[in-house]
């Protein structure tokens, strides 16, 4: 199981800092949200806690450890990462895409074991992608695709898994798939978590625990009922949003002001 925490970390850019002093931690079984406008430094954070883009100042501990201390295919095992804009070989088959999360348990010049394509195989079909084993990368569209880089990093048989707006090509029914596996393999499997999301609403329903981040700094750190709040919600995005309670779940949920909500005849539900 795998604690990971971040320690008073400043990121940057060269000479300019993008993120601030920034601490938290995310505990096996927990799924972490880091959530902020546009710009606010989260795609910044997963850079840093997968180890591609150094600490300024700080340190981002793997169960009590300095992550700079792990080589690169030790913490490939221990953590694996789901990109917002995948790179990858448009030639590969989507089956080989996931097979590649197999690699940092491979030996030098090993090839697959039955027991590696197995585990492919089962990553794809719990991501409900096994139809697109044999298409190429370039033939899938952007949400195939993202289905198919989380089925690699689930391959990969992590302790602890980072994404990068992970439902952001998605409509909205596979996102609620998408999100529903990860919560499972979060829970079944005491994986940590940590997951930049865009939509308040959707972080606040999968989320024990939001990371607000305004401006590159951390505005807020709980449950997603001690985060999402009128006023934090108001102070971070501006004012125009309103925070409800779910009437099913009791979470938060935010609802954006439309200016123009005179001029939409209401939604009318037959048979309900």
């Amino acid at each position: 199981m795998l604690t990971l925490e971040m320690e008073n970390i400043t990121l940057a850019y060269g000479n300019k800092e993008v993120v601030r002093n920034i601490t938290f931690k995310a505990m096996p079984g927990e799924m972490v949200g880091l959530v902020g406008p546009n710009g606010s430094g989260k795609s910044t954070i997963i850079k840093a806690l997968c180890h591609v883009l150094n600490p300024k100042a700080g340190r981002i501990l793997t169960n009590g450890n300095d992550i700079s201390q792990l080589s690169y295919r030790d913490l490939a095992k221990t953590i694996s990462v789901v990109p917002q804009t995948p790179v990858l070989p448009s030639a590969f088959t989507a089956f080989e895409i996931v097979l590649m999360g197999r690699n940092p348990h491979l030996g030098m010049f090993q090839y697959e074991s039955k027991n590696d394509i197995d585990i492919a195989w089962g990553a794809m079909e719990r991501c409900g992608v096994q139809q697109f084993a044999d298409r190429h990368i370039s033939e899938l569209s952007g949400g195939e695709i993202q289905s198919v880089v989380i089925a690699r990093a689930l391959a990969q048989e992590t302790e602890g898994i980072l994404l990068d707006e992970p439902t952001a090509n998605l409509d909205i029914g596979r996102q609620i798939e998408v999100l529903d596996l990860l919560k499972e393999e979060c829970t079944n499997r005491h994986l940590t978590i940590i997951a930049a999301i865009h939509d308040l609403n959707l972080a606040a329903h999968y989320c024990e625990k939001l990371v607000l981040i305004k401006n590159g700094e951390l505005y807020a750190f709980g449950s997603p009922r001690e985060v999402i709040t009128s006023e934090n919600i108001c102070n971070v995005y501006g004012p125009g949003s309103y925070v409800h309670t779910h009437p099913l779940s009791g979470l938060p949920a935010v609802l954006p002001k439309v200016s123009n909500i005179k001029d939409i005849e209401p939604c009318i539900v037959h048979g309900a």
